[in-house]
């Protein structure tokens, strides 16, 4: 069962797109243009060849180009399988690298609507939705203490469901 991502408004969600478009078209060539200073600074300069950058900047810039696609063409939100919960976003962030989180219904500690608002809390930057509602999301605790808070459609709903296989899954 898939849940979409929730905005504050329709600015915030073209903001997110936009957002989330450039996060991973720019994350690539962030860590590449950080890796070659680290390799100038290291003195390795003169032994790599011109050649050998011009490709690897040219790879780059491919993998930034394909991590584009992918956050065009995959379909992000929160998804419930018989086992698992997948929250793909298909982007980054500097508080989570991974686009698409996915987490087994043994690990889940508790799971609850948030109706506080998390925006001036240290808490925001467990947001997982790039420009998501942050006065009405959900708040997943995991048994290692980790906190999730991610926006979207029928909260409400997606904490019974979510709740109801959590139970069926353990009791198996």
């Amino acid at each position: 069962m898939r849940y979409k991502f929730r905005y504050y408004n329709g600015l915030y969600k073209m903001a997110a797109i936009f957002g989330g478009l450039t996060l991973s078209f720019f994350w690539p060539m962030i860590i590449c243009l950080f890796i070659t200073k680290v390799i100038a600074f290291a003195g390795l300069v003169d032994s790599i060849n011109n050649n050998l950058i011009s490709e690897i900047t040219r790879i780059v810039l491919n993998c930034s180009f394909l991590s584009t696609a992918v956050y065009i063409v995959l379909r992000k939100g929160a998804f419930l399988y018989d086992d698992r919960l997948v929250i793909a976003r298909y982007t980054f962030s500097l508080t989570n690298w991974k686009p698409r989180i996915v987490i087994n219904y043994n690990d889940i500690e508790k799971v609850n609507v948030n109706y506080f608002d998390i925006h001036f809390t240290k808490r925001r930057f467990s947001m997982l939705v790039l420009c998501g509602d942050e006065s009405y999301n959900v708040e997943l605790t995991l048994k290692n203490g980790k906190t999730y808070y991610f926006s979207i459609e029928d909260q409400e709903e997606f904490c019974e469901n979510l709740n109801r296989l959590m139970e069926k899954y353990n009791n198996k």
